[in-house]
């Protein structure tokens, strides 16, 4: 009988660390608020926590970073709205999932420990597009029937329209009626509109606030990526592209 306490105790244990895993967000700037479930919205502030199934939503000239338990940045320009899809994450075992989808503006994504550990188990959706991760810091932006994507360090897979691209540090891929367009990072920012482009510059403005929200690692787990925060070849005026993506 005493064993089955101890086991259910530790099942207890197990599934309470999945289910209390979430983010904080660590920077707010502006208008941000996040909604849960078919609740009515609510202000998003600095510290508060945000969970599983949350949407999260950007106003004008808004912005708001949020780290994970595991050390994955999400940060949203303005005008944005992001869900997260699922998230679970237990520490003992350093695993879990990872699914946040953009559903409109854009999100710079940086990967954490789970992105490391279990690549596999971390992805993106941005509009009809799925993006999948190996140690990666990526801009993704999502506009009127056309979905784009930077990478600033390591590479993503850009799954659109059953198509998928190699995309990798330097590179840029988008996708728009039906077709995917991979290449160097600033050929593609020059056929992109201009909201997106705008969407690129302000999430490569975001160098400080992101810093700090990876050096915070309030939850014991730090950001394990080694990446260096600042975007080494993303979309902004200036940058140098790398090679053309290369299509699996």
């Amino acid at each position: 009988m005493k064993t089955i306490s101890v086991l259910l105790a530790l099942a207890a244990f197990f599934f309470a660390d999945l289910a209390l895993a979430g983010a904080v967000a660590t920077s707010v700037t502006g208008t941000v608020g996040v909604q849960t479930g078919t609740a009515g919205p609510r202000v998003l502030r600095q510290g508060d926590q945000v969970n599983q199934g949350d949407t999260v939503f950007t106003g004008g000239s808004s912005s708001v970073v949020l780290r994970f338990d595991d050390g994955q940045i999400a940060a949203l320009t303005s005008n944005s709205r992001m869900q997260v899809t699922s998230y679970q994450f237990n520490r003992p075992a350093r695993s879990g999932n990872v699914l946040l989808s953009l559903i409109s503006g854009g999100m710079r994504a940086i990967t954490g420990l789970l992105g490391h550990a279990n690549p596999d188990q971390v992805s993106y959706r941005a509009a009809t597009a799925t993006i999948g991760i190996r140690g990666t810091d990526v801009d993704i932006t999502v506009g009127d029937n056309i979905v784009a994507a930077s990478v600033n360090e390591g590479s993503i897979t850009f799954t659109f329209n059953g198509k998928t691209v190699i995309v990798s540090t330097g590179e840029a891929v988008f996708g728009t009626n039906g077709e995917i367009t991979p290449g160097a990072a600033q050929d593609v920012f020059s056929k992109l509109p201009q909201d997106l482009r705008d969407m690129f510059v302000d999430l490569n403005s975001f160098t400080n606030k992101i810093n700090d929200a990876l050096s915070q690692g309030g939850n014991g787990e730090g950001n394990e990526s080694g990446t260096n925060s600042t975007p080494s070849n993303g979309l902004a005026p200036g940058s140098t592209g790398g090679s053309n993506a290369s299509t699996r």
